[in-house]
């Protein structure tokens, strides 16, 4: 005979999302008991690499809202996950079910009405400590990120996550403090308590946080002085998310070089009314010791996301993934991208396996992957080629509007602030383009015929009146944030008109960000160096900033580091420093004679460590390139200092907006940021990663005690602008990247010039060669025709010197006679 129990109901679509009033999300086991069984939502397998088969199916079930009970059959090491809990149950000593329940209930890790969530740490790791629990991926979870993060709320003794995306796997930690090293293949979670708005408290991490970067934006507004990391992280989420969307944690006249989290280290919070997705092109890297801080409870993307709100990068996708799912449309994954509650989703990747071009694939089904990090954050590093897929990278829609008139076509674009750079079409900046002017809008007028590369499409159609001509003429412009060179938060946009006459707007077609890739300068193993008189040599290199995997090219918006090195007992300063194109007809200063930031670009002062008895001087930049040169040519001076050199204040411009805001007025007179004064005991891998190496020019003479440096970089050697580019518009190259690695070949192009005349001269001493046997010939010819001709001449006649023989009849001896 069976027994049953009415279980209470409870409703099927339950999940954190779905409980309110401050209550959370938990689960009631059932002992010795078994529901009726229906449709299960997912199904699992132990693969025995799990720790425990219950965590992972209840971290499963809490990931899905349409969950709301579990069953694990422990005999065969297995679970399923059920769309409702309510009905009867039966006895059964060898399952184990779970049902989902809202309690309104405080967590043992936070008081005073605080809710436990993480902080998400973007490009660092931690030092790694005994781990509380390890998990390694099985492939059958849709989140390996929301997996470990479930599994370490629920662990008291956790306090941070590290997630290796590489690996597959993930550990949590036993403490969320200590120092912190840059490594962009993985992602870190401390844990925190804090007084959540109501629409925050789903979400996997409430903020993101990231050390040496800041944002150089013209909107600060509130300061608060002299508050620790936590208290800076409870005043951004207590301002309203409509006024301010970031916030600056900065330690004034810092001596560390190395990051901590969680200190009680005072500094000074900046409120910002925008973010690095609104101002991409403001987002800096700096040398001080700089927190930039993004509230991650809301976003600033439509609703109703247009055209206009997507860029494509056609096979390729990003190496981090937060969430997966299978079997969905292209459409079905673009909307579950925009209505995702558990993080903020910056772009999703759906691609069908077989299929190379997905462009036109709207009902086919295949597989959705979403992520919420972008490459504002990591740069074109975090891309990865997969000819299967491709990847939507999330936007804010540029305010642009074209106008045909008689003879011209009429681009206006309007910033969202204050806009320096340059609007132009690629390759002809001179001719072709204006320069912003503030805030104001931008308008750039292009002749319809002319050398301002406009084309022009045509489409015949049959409508009620007859035949229809239609003509469409469009360009590819150029917005280039910055008035001399390019970066990575550049874009550039296809726009097009019908010149018929009528004067009506016309909107954007696609908008496509600058995307560099080629061939890296090559180093040699030994860096070149500059001895003078007496001296020490130095040494100028440029190598990756963050820990990872090696690239084939330097790319526009990577993170690198200049360093200068040498083993002198006295102290060096580098001022100075000029980046030009190749040939130097474009050139900017980034560093003025006292070595401190000029502001036309980004670029931080130096900054100086010691180990043992050498000496090193690095600054952090992005990478950048000029419009008309992949090669970017550094020049600076180095001085000898007596000993010790003198501090030099730059002032606060690395830490706020170099466009003379008020903040000044709320910092003291004495918080200017030494050029070259920070000491550490810590040392690098010696030339790890090292892309370009440099040292003084040959034939340069210098003051005494004061040394010259070159180098030379290649950031993106591939031209993007080709007729390929221009007429799709996209990211896709003419070929695949296999098969032009196959053939092509990269050659120096002083290489390329020694290869060709020693070509011609190979061919001249050929060509002297051959005209030196002809004449040889010739003459052998002539001498030959002449013994020829003299022996006709001479024929049946001998000469008087030709001995004869004479044989007389009554005689048997021949006699030989001479003449």
């Amino acid at each position: 005979m069976t027994s049953e129990i009415a279980i209470p109901t409870f409703n099927q679509r339950s999940s954190s999302s779905k409980c309110k009033n401050g209550q959370t999300l938990s689960f009631i086991r059932w002992s010795g008991v078994t529901p009726e069984r229906t449709a299960p939502v997912f199904m699992y397998s132990a693969s025995g690499e799990e720790q425990s088969l219950v965590g992972v199916c209840l971290s499963r079930c809490k990931e899905l809202d349409d969950c709301a009970a579990v069953v694990v059959e422990y005999g065969k090491g297995s679970c399923q996950g059920m769309n409702t809990a309510t009905g009867k149950l039966h006895f059964d000593n060898d399952v184990a079910y779970f049902s989902k329940i809202c309690l309104k209930c405080s967590s043992s890790q936070c008081k005073n009405g605080q809710t436990l969530s993480f902080i998400r740490w973007s490009g660092v790791t931690p030092e790694r400590t005994a781990p509380v629990f390890m998990y390694s991926a099985s492939g059958e979870e849709q989140s390996l990120v929301g997996v470990c993060l479930s599994r370490c709320k629920e662990l008291d003794d956790c306090a941070a996550v590290v997630v290796e995306y590489g690996k597959g796997s993930c550990q949590g930690m036993n403490t969320a403090t200590g120092k912190l090293h840059f490594d962009n293949d993985v992602a870190y979670f401390s844990k925190i308590c804090l007084k959540l708005p109501m629409e925050c408290e789903h979400r996997w991490w409430a903020l993101e946080s990231t050390p040496s970067y800041y944002l150089q934006s013209s909107t600060a507004g509130e300061t608060r002085l002299n508050v620790t990391e936590q208290q800076c992280y409870e005043v951004l989420l207590a301002a309203d998310k409509n006024t301010y969307r970031s916030a600056q944690w900065i330690v004034p006249e810092s001596n560390f070089i190395m990051f901590e989290t969680m200190t009680s280290n005072l500094g000074n919070c900046i409120l910002i009314v925008e973010n690095k997705f609104t101002e991409p092109e403001s987002y800096r890297v700096t040398n001080s010791y700089t927190y930039y801080i993004e509230n991650q409870c809301g976003h600033d993307y439509p609703q109703r996301i247009d055209r206009c709100s997507y860029e494509e990068y056609y096979n390729q996708t990003l190496k981090h993934i937060d969430f997966t799912t299978n079997n969905v449309t292209k459409d079905e994954c673009k909307t579950a991208c925009e209505l995702e509650e558990r993080f903020v989703c910056r772009g999703f990747t759906w691609g069908m396996r077989g299929v190379r071009d997905v462009r036109g694939s709207r009902d086919g089904r295949g597989l959705c992957d979403l992520h919420s990090e972008d490459l504002v954050t990591s740069g074109s590093w975090l891309l990865r080629r997969n000819t299967d897929a491709t990847y939507y990278r999330r936007v804010i829609c540029l305010n642009i509007s074209v106008e045909c008139q008689d003879s011209s076509m009429l681009v206006t674009y309007r910033p969202r602030g204050v806009f320096r750079g340059r609007l132009y079409v690629p390759g002809r900046g001179e001719a072709c383009g204006v320069r912003g002017e503030g805030a104001a809008p931008v308008r750039l007028a292009l002749p319809l015929s002319g050398d301002c590369d406009v084309n022009y499409a045509y489409a015949i159609s049959n409508g009620p009146g007859g035949v229809v001509n239609r003509t469409m003429a469009y360009v590819m412009v150029m917005i280039q944030n910055n008035p001399i060179i390019q970066t990575a938060g550049d874009r550039w946009v296809r726009v097009g008109c019908s010149p018929s006459g009528a004067r009506a707007y016309t909107n954007v077609d696609a908008t496509v960000a600058v995307k560099d890739t080629g061939k890296p300068s090559q180093a040699s193993e030994s860096g070149a160096s500059a001895v003078y008189a007496s001296t020490a040599p130095l040494s100028m290199y440029v190598v990756r900033a963050q820990d990872t995997a090696p690239a084939p090219a330097v790319a526009l918006g990577e993170l690198l580091e200049l360093r200068i090195e040498t083993t002198a007992e006295t102290e060096i300063e580098a001022y100075h420093l000029v980046a030009s194109s190749r040939l130097g007809d474009s050139s900017v200063l980034l560093l003025d004679s006292r070595g401190c930031p000029t502001g036309q670009v980004d670029f931080p002062a130096f900054s100086r460590t010691w180990h043992g008895g050498t000496q090193r001087l690095t600054a952090n930049f992005k990478a950048f390139r000029f419009p008309n040169s992949h090669v970017v040519r550094f020049a600076l001076m180095v001085r000898f200092c007596q000993r010790k050199c003198k501090p030099v204040i730059c002032g606060s411009q690395q830490i706020r907006t170099s466009r003379q805001t008020d903040l000044s007025k709320n910092w003291s007179n004495n918080t200017g940021v030494p050029a070259a004064v920070r000491e550490a005991v810590w040392w690098e891998a010696p030339r790890a990663g090292v892309v370009a190496q440099g040292g003084a020019p040959a034939c340069v003479g210098a003051a005494p005690g004061r040394v010259p440096l070159e180098l030379e970089m290649v950031v993106g050697s591939r031209d993007i602008i080709s007729a390929d580019t221009l007429v799709r518009a996209d990211h896709q190259s003419a070929q695949s990247e296999n098969e032009s690695e196959k053939s092509l070949v990269c050659v120096h192009e002083l290489l390329l010039v020694s290869l060709a005349l020693t070509w011609l001269a190979v061919q001249i001493l050929l060509l002297l060669g051959c005209c030196v046997l002809v004449k040889r010939y010739r003459n052998l010819a002539e001498m030959s025709m002449q013994k020829d001709y003299h022996s006709f001449d001479n024929l049946g006649f001998e000469s008087s010197s030709t001995p004869r023989r004479v044989h007389w009849p009554d005689q048997t001896i021949d006699i030989l006679h001479t003449t």
